[in-house]
């Protein structure tokens, strides 16, 4: 930003600067302010088999992978202290095998740890909470407020956060589907250890075209947690 602003006192001369010039720092204030900027980053759903923490009933598998330690959540979303700020992304993966379409909820979905039991934030939630400048924001107002000074960037990292969530979710028939819960991690100092204790409890999944309900899903974070070095 500093640059911006010098760039900017440079342009206040305009008087001795040629046109050709003038345009030339346009084009590096706006390059300036796009660095920094959140952008997007891919993800995609890898094999069933590539996730330890996985189980299979009734022609559906479900696996999940919880992004614990920033490294790993920095791969997925354009925020480098996400696990810090007190947030953890969690992979919901559904892999379908039957002939009719799956429907999984995962706002019903719980991490469920002793007496805890914690369900996903809204991407709205997330993002004031990761944006803001405290290092954990525990109390979010509603309806959660546009950051001030966020503008773009903001919107881009909300519609990211939006795109990659699992609210709920359809895997057609011999297809698969995916998306993130965001939880709030307790006051923990062993992350991996709490996890580890810990399972993802899943309750509502139905079929599509009866709506018939199917078995529950209670899969231990274990094996997952213990893949990471």
């Amino acid at each position: 930003m500093d640059t911006v602003k010098k760039l900017f006192k440079v342009m206040n001369h305009g008087a001795v600067c040629p046109a050709i010039f003038r345009s030339s720092l346009v084009i590096l204030i706006l390059s300036a302010l796009a660095i920094g900027g959140y952008k997007a980053r891919p993800w995609t759903i890898g094999a069933a088999e590539s996730y330890p923490a996985r189980l299979h009933s009734e022609g559906v598998t479900i696996a999940v992978q919880p992004l614990f330690q920033d490294s790993l959540a920095a791969r997925v979303f354009d925020k480098s202290d996400i696990v810090t700020r007190g947030i953890m992304p969690v992979a919901l993966l559904i892999f379908n095998d039957n002939d009719f379409p799956v429907q999984v909820d995962g706002a019903s979905a719980e991490l469920i740890h002793e007496e805890d039991r914690l369900r996903t934030l809204e991407p709205g939630q997330v993002v004031h909470g990761l944006f803001s400048k405290n290092k954990r924001n525990v109390w979010v107002p509603q309806p959660v407020p546009r950051l001030p000074g966020g503008g773009r960037s903001d919107a881009e990292a909300l519609d990211d956060f939006e795109h990659k969530f699992f609210d709920r979710k359809i895997a057609e028939p011999h297809n698969k589907a995916g998306g993130f819960l965001y939880l709030r991690l307790p006051q923990s100092k062993d992350i991996r250890g709490y996890l580890a204790e810990s399972r993802i409890y899943i309750p509502e999944i139905s079929r599509v075209d009866t709506g018939a309900p199917m078995i529950y899903f209670e899969i231990d974070l274990r094996p997952a947690v213990d893949a990471v070095p």
